[in-house]
Order: C-alpha cells, then sequence, then structure tokens
C-alpha cells in the first residue's frame, strides 16, 4: 500500500510536442502538444491504496536524438538524475523505456521527476506500439514546470494495460532545446490489477450470470484455483475447511517453497 501522491497539474495545452517515430527514418517526429502542467493539488479521485508503483529510474532509459551534427554531453549526476547538455541549442532529446506491468492492469497515474530552470522543457509521454500499426498510439502525456527537483503527476487516468500478444508499452521523457543542463531523475506509474469481465454463459449451475458473485467466481474458475464442488457446481454459500483454504491461497498467489 503506498500514499497518494504530492502533486499533480492541471492541464493546460502548451508544452512540448509529443513525439512519434517515422516509418521512413525511425527518428523522433513531431506530433500535437503534450499539456504543461500547472497547479498544484492533491489527488482523491480514485482508491490509491489499491494502486502499485512502479518507478523507471532515468538511468534505465536508453538516449536518442532526432539527429544532425551535433554533440551532445550527458551524465548521471551526484544525485543519480540524468543530465543533458546539448551544444546546438536546437537539439531535442528523447529518453526511452520499457513500461512492464501486468497484463489487464488499469494505470491510474503518470509521474514525472525532474530539475529544471524552464516552463516545459520536460514532457513524458506513454505509447502503445502493435505489430499492426506503423506508428505507435499516444495514451496519454504532460509537460512539466519549472522547478528544483520535484515530481509531477497527471491523474487520474484509467489506461487499461492490453493482452501482451503483439503489444508493448513504451515510456519516453522528452527534452526540449534549452542551452542550459536540465536534468531528470525518474517516472512513476500507478497501477492497480482489475479483475477479468465475466464470460456471457455460466460455468457452475447454482451461480447463474444474475448471481452477485458471478464475475469473482468464473475468475477463480479461470485462473484454476478452484473447479467447483462437484457435479456442475460451486456450492457458493457453503463454508470451505482449512485445507481448501490453503489450495485457493496458494494457487491464487503461486506459492512455492525454496529448493
Amino acid at each position: 500500500m503506498i500514499s497518494s501522491p504530492r502533486s499533480v497539474g492541471l492541464l493546460l495545452l502548451v508544452g512540448l510536442n509529443a513525439v512519434s517515430l517515422s516509418a521512413q527514418t525511425g527518428k523522433p517526429i513531431a506530433s500535437k502538444p503534450l499539456p504543461l502542467l500547472t497547479r498544484r493539488a492533491e489527488p482523491q479521485g480514485f482508491g490509491v491504496v489499491d494502486d502499485t508503483r512502479t518507478v523507471i529510474s532515468a538511468t534505465s532509459f536508453e538516449w536518442a536524438f532526432d539527429g544532425g551534427p551535433y554533440q551532445v554531453a550527458y551524465e548521471v549526476s551526484d544525485v543519480l538524475g540524468v543530465s543533458v547538455v546539448a551544444d546546438d541549442s536546437q537539439l531535442d532529446q528523447h529518453w526511452y523505456a520499457a513500461l512492464d506491468i501486468p497484463a489487464g492492469a488499469v494505470i491510474d497515474v503518470i509521474g514525472l521527476n525532474t530539475s529544471s530552470d524552464t516552463e516545459g522543457v520536460f514532457g513524458v509521454a506513454l505509447w502503445q506500439k502493435n505489430r499492426y500499426d506503423v506508428a505507435p498510439a499516444l495514451l496519454a502525456g504532460f509537460s512539466a514546470p519549472a522547478h528544483d527537483w520535484d515530481t509531477d503527476y497527471l491523474f487520474p487516468l484509467t489506461i487499461q494495460v492490453p493482452n501482451h500478444v503483439d503489444n508493448s508499452l513504451v515510456l519516453d521523457v522528452e527534452q526540449a532545446p534549452n542551452p542550459n543542463p536540465q536534468s531528470f531523475g525518474w517516472v512513476e506509474v500507478w497501477w492497480h490489477r482489475t479483475v477479468s469481465p465475466p464470460p456471457g454463459t455460466a460455468t457452475f449451475a447454482d451461480v447463474p450470470t444474475d448471481h452477485p458473485f458471478f464475475q469473482f467466481i468464473e475468475a477463480i474458475y479461470a485462473a484454476g484455483i478452484t473447479a467447483g464442488c462437484g457435479g456442475g457446481n460451486f456450492c457458493p454459500d457453503q463454508p470451505i475447511t482449512r485445507k481448501q483454504e490453503a489450495a485457493f491461497l496458494a494457487k491464487a498467489l503461486g506459492l512455492h517453497w525454496p529448493n
């Protein structure tokens, strides 16, 4: 369990450009502007106690830029953030990292930790790429305000992660042209798990589709946690024994012992 994020910006349609990859060159190309986060507030709109926070350090991102005869210097600073300086102030920087969270999970928050002296120098975008589309799809993104080391959050989001068959999620941190050193520390994504939607027909004779626990009983059956009580029934009102409880928990959590 984690506490709520400290800050969030409301949306203003200015800031960094979102990017996608050119099918011809493989280089980042400009898209529509990402919104700049402004006023800070406490998030209250969803159950943050159920969220898991996945943090991707700046040191895990791969660096790329939009080409040209430029010299770029970047380094990991003493606070373990990535600092970038470009000899040519027109050079756009991009940092890419894969986002790996469970299929079916819902993304609630995206946060970007930066230190910058200019509004909108840094932005973060979440892209979805699949085998069928040449260009990735922009799922969410924002540009960060100027401040010393701090984290800005975009929420509430309700982005459901698809299955991972021929799909990938990529985080893109963009640094707009700026002659001064700029730094970012990490991107964090807050997400929660969900229960699969119920099937159209019932598996157990005593748990019809209009039963209040139909979705959850079908989910543990589909996951191989239970096969019911026999005779095509689940026996939803029958107490379970301690040994049955052990089987349910061990299967659901994937419990094991070390060799």
